[in-house]
């Protein structure tokens, strides 16, 4: 049966999303805490991630800058430490690096990349910090698979910002030597407030990706029905959550295949 495409260009999320965060916070967390003789365990990891969930949701609301949130989130875990004596500087710096230093596929992502490459035009989309990005995205061999990385920090905005897609589009515009269209792209990730709502205000298809096995405190509701069938998720367009519109639901990356293609080709 030939396969038809409904969509031209896939923007990819990466934390949460291609890669699983939270493991590689835990192991960059553990480290750096570690290094500077501080206690860790999994209730302080935990309170940490609660901090970094807030500190960068500030930052997509545009309330504050990404400087602040590198900083300004360990200021608040030593506070909770009682820490008064470790440079958070330093600190940051040394979390930063060993972040960048390990990466965690989610649902064999590496492998999905791989078989979608050459159909699609894929672009990795992220507020993430660009020297961490970078160095984990070359490490886990995802950069040979994309056809380009947007940044938040080269575009000049963050994502949901309307213009960090704008920025996005000139490139591809540059790459493509014609102008995307909008109605054949799908942004995939799992994040409401950026990945979601970024594409409701750019307008551009949304699919949700909830991974019920990486729980990200914050990071949305829990999305009853993600494992249903493909039809019925393609078919079940217009849902809202928090008034941020979902055209599709997964439960696992590999689902996209099914939304990607008129006639889904099965995994191999």
């Amino acid at each position: 049966m030939e396969k038809n495409k409904r969509y031209d260009i896939i923007f990819w999320d990466v934390d949460g999303t291609l890669l699983n965060f939270l493991k590689s916070e835990h192991f960059a967390l553990t480290d750096t805490l570690h290094k500077y003789g501080l206690p860790s365990n999994d209730e302080i990891v935990g309170i940490y991630s609660e901090i970094n969930e807030k500190c960068w949701k500030k930052l997509e609301r545009g309330e504050v800058e990404k400087s602040w949130v590198l900083v300004h989130r360990f200021e608040e875990l030593f506070d909770y430490l009682h820490v008064t004596d470790v440079d958070v500087k330093a600190f940051q710096k040394h979390y930063q690096y060993m972040l960048g230093s390990v990466f965690y596929f989610q649902d064999e992502s590496k492998e999905l990349l791989e078989k979608l490459k050459g159909d699609f035009k894929q672009y990795i989309v992220t507020n993430g910090v660009e020297d961490t990005q970078r160095r984990k995205l070359k490490l886990s061999g995802i950069t040979d698979l994309v056809d380009g990385i947007f940044i938040s920090e080269c575009i000049g905005y963050e994502k949901p910002n309307p213009l960090f897609f704008e920025g996005c589009m000139k490139e591809i515009e540059k790459d493509l030597g014609s102008v995307p269209d909008k109605s054949r792209i799908l942004i995939v990730g799992d994040s409401l407030t950026s990945d979601m709502k970024g594409g409701n205000q750019f307008g551009i298809h949304c699919c949700y990706y909830k991974n019920d096995q990486e729980t990200k405190t914050g990071g949305g509701k829990a999305v009853s029905g993600a494992g249903k069938d493909a039809a019925e998720k393609i078919q079940n367009t217009g849902i809202e959550i928090d008034g941020i519109r979902l055209d599709y639901r997964i439960g696992n990356l590999w689902e996209v295949e099914q939304i990607l293609w008129q006639n889904p080709q099965t995994r191999n």
